[in-house]
């Protein structure tokens, strides 16, 4: 069986919540129980919203949670220093000039609002795909050309195969944005491409972030990618039924700690998602117990 390997990949623009910790686990178990790799990737393209305070709170909160990891920053000044992905802007534009010069991209001055009077459900219908617009220009942001049925499939790891109408879900999505940074969609196809990633753990609200991924590899000719075995776990929601998520207020889980509680519940509720019927309050009961079980579905093809 080939060697997991898979990332944990926190962004920096809030204080980690509870729903953030429970899908690190998860990730961590897995990896930990099939003897696989761990990569710490902090997504921070966003520099406006990222604070070394939050940066600070990724790392307090992995070692809070007994969650180790085999590659990525020991701390914040290691990571601004070598991790950033601002020190990767070039390995970025490089897949944004092979899209470009190939014609899979198009500019477009859209702003958000008239995407959204368009499109009710904020799918973007292609309105400048036949304007030629300069690239260069500015407030112009670069998109992918979606054709219409454009359907991906995907490898589950629970489900064995699903599939995702991109065209429907996302259009043509951006990859470079109006401030000349590149997305993150391109920049997370990038980022585990260069560094093996080929088991994924995410919510299910990203899965057309996944299926936007799978085409943009496709596109790009990527090999280890697309070849990913990927698990979309249901989401935390709080007593009202929505998500927890850092824009709406979740609470945190430096607010978790400072109020007493254990890690005990988060454990829990990782087992609970990996179909474990058993109490699990720890790291080492939540690895013996997935031993246990048996996690041989997990198996990337060789590269």
């Amino acid at each position: 069986m080939s060697l997991i390997r898979t990332r944990i990949a926190p962004t920096p623009s809030g204080r980690l919540h509870p729903g953030n910790a429970v899908s690190f686990i998860m990730t961590w178990a897995l990896a930990r129980t099939t003897g696989g790799h761990i990569l710490l990737r902090i997504d921070d393209l966003d520099k406006a919203r990222r604070r070394v305070d939050y940066l600070d709170d990724i790392f307090t909160n992995l070692e809070w949670l007994g969650i180790d990891y085999d590659e990525g920053p020991a701390g914040v000044d290691d990571f601004l220093r070598h991790w950033s992905q601002h020190t990767r802007l070039e390995r970025y534009q490089a897949a944004l000039d092979q899209l470009q010069q190939a014609g899979h991209l198009f500019a477009c001055q859209c702003s958000r609002r008239q995407i959204q009077e368009r499109s009710p459900k904020g799918v973007y219908r292609g309105h400048c795909r036949e304007l030629q617009l300069d690239f260069f220009a500015p407030k112009t942001a670069w998109r992918v050309l979606v054709p219409n049925h454009t359907e991906i499939r995907l490898r589950d790891w629970r489900w064995g195969s699903r599939s995702l109408n991109l065209s429907g879900y996302l259009g043509d999505f951006v990859v470079r944005q109006k401030n000349g940074l590149p997305a993150y969609q391109i920049a997370s196809l990038v980022d585990d491409e260069d560094f093996g990633i080929n088991f994924v753990v995410r919510g299910e609200d990203l899965l057309s972030s996944t299926a936007a991924q799978l085409y943009l590899a496709q596109l790009l000719g990527k090999s280890t990618f697309p070849r990913s075995i990927f698990w979309h776990h249901a989401l935390w929601k709080d007593h009202l039924g929505e998500k927890l998520s850092k824009s709406k207020g979740a609470g945190s889980l430096a607010e978790w700690r400072e109020q007493g509680q254990s890690i005990g519940p988060l454990f829990q509720q990782a087992a609970h998602w990996l179909e474990i019927r058993k109490t699990v309050t720890t790291p080492a009961a939540l690895l013996d117990a997935l031993a246990s079980r048996g996690v041989e579905r997990i198996q990337p093809p060789p590269q």
